[in-house]
C-alpha cells in the first residue's frame, strides 16, 4: 500500500519548498508526490525539476484553478496506483510533522473503507483551527464537532464528520474509481473538496477527522477579504461572483444543489445566501467603525 500525495500549486514557491522539505522528513517514506503547477510564474516548476526530482510534475495553465489542477493529479495517480493504494490531497501552504504519514498508516489499518482527514493547525501558534464539522442543511450551517464530546466509541482521537477539506484528506484510491473526479465544471476553485467528500459519504465511506494527523497551515487572507471592507458596486460584484471568492453565489448554489436533500434545498439556499449577503454588509459596517 502506497500513498499518492496530490498537490496543486500556483506560485508561492517559498511555501512549496517548505512543504516538500517536510515530506522529506517523514518517518514513513512509502509515498509518491504528484504536483500540478497550473501556471506559476515564479520558477516553481524549474525548482521542482532541479531540487526535487522525486516529484511527478504536471505542467498546466492557470485556467484550471484548484479543482482542475487537483483532478490532473488524481488522473495521474489513478493511472499508476495499485488497487489498495491511497490518495492524499494537500495544499502547498502547509507543513507536516515527521510522523504525519505514519499516523495515517496506523489509521488505514484500523479504519478501512474510510476517508480520513487531518486537523489543521495555525503554524504561527500551533493551535488547532477546527476539529471538523457536521453539515446541517436545514439551517445551512456546518456545526463544529469536538473530540471530547463527539468521538467514536472506544477512540477519543477520532470523530465522525460529514465533509472534509482538501487540506490533508486521505482517500482509498477506489473512491475515485467509483465516483469519478472533483466537479471542476460547477466548482472550479472553492467548494469542490467539500462537495467530493459529501459524495464519498453518500457512496458509503465514513468521513473521519483524526486528532493525531496534524497539518500546519499558513492562515492567510484569500485575497478577497479586503473587498468586504470596500464599498463600491464593483467590489461587491467581485465578492459575490469571483472564482476566487468563497462567497461566490453560483458556487454556493451548485454546492447545495449537488449535496442538499432536494426537499430541503429551497430552505437551504435561501438561508445560506441570506447569511452570506447580510454578513458582507455587517462586516462592512463594522470595518467602517
Amino acid at each position: 500500500m502506497k500513498i499518492w500525495i496530490c498537490v496543486p500549486v500556483f506560485n508561492r514557491v517559498s511555501f512549496t519548498i517548505k512543504f516538500l522539505e517536510s515530506l522529506r522528513l517523514q518517518t514513513n517514506q512509502n509515498f509518491n508526490i504528484v504536483i500540478c503547477d497550473h501556471g506559476s510564474s515564479d520558477g516553481t516548476s524549474d525548482l521542482i525539476r532541479t531540487d526535487y526530482p522525486e516529484v511527478h510534475l504536471i505542467s498546466a495553465d492557470s485556467s484550471l484553478w484548484w479543482t482542475g489542477a487537483i483532478n490532473r493529479c488524481v488522473d495521474y495517480a489513478l493511472e499508476h496506483a495499485a488497487p489498495d493504494d491511497y490518495l492524499l490531497t494537500l495544499n502547498n501552504d502547509t507543513e507536516l510533522p515527521p510522523d504525519y504519514l505514519a499516523e495515517f498508516a496506523k489509521l488505514i489499518i484500523k479504519y478501512p473503507h474510510s476517508v480520513l482527514t487531518s486537523v489543521p493547525h495555525d503554524i504561527k501558534n500551533g493551535k488547532p483551527l477546527s476539529f471538523g464539522f457536521r453539515q446541517s442543511w436545514l439551517i445551512a450551517k456546518s456545526i463544529p464537532v469536538s473530540f471530547e464530546k463527539d468521538h467514536l466509541p472506544g477512540d477519543v482521537d477520532v470523530v465522525s464528520v460529514t465533509h472534509a477539506s482538501g487540506r490533508g484528506t486521505l482517500f482509498p484510491i477506489g473512491v475515485f474509481k467509483e465516483l469519478g473526479l472533483y466537479d471542476e465544471i460547477h466548482l472550479p476553485h472553492y467548494g469542490a473538496d467539500y462537495d467530493f467528500s459529501h459524495r464519498a459519504r453518500r457512496g458509503g465511506y465514513r468521513i473521519l477527522s483524526c486528532r493525531n494527523c496534524k497539518v500546519y497551515s499558513y492562515v492567510e487572507v484569500t485575497g478577497m477579504a479586503a473587498l468586504r471592507s470596500q464599498l463600491s458596486a464593483k467590489h461587491m460584484f467581485d465578492y459575490f461572483t469571483s472564482i476566487r471568492s468563497p462567497a461566490n453565489i453560483k458556487v454556493r448554489w451548485w454546492f447545495g444543489w449537488n449535496n442538499c436533500p432536494r426537499i430541503l434545498f429551497p430552505i437551504y439556499i435561501m438561508v445560506d445566501l441570506a447569511r452570506v449577503i447580510s454578513g458582507y454588509f455587517i462586516h462592512l459596517l463594522l470595518a467602517k467603525n
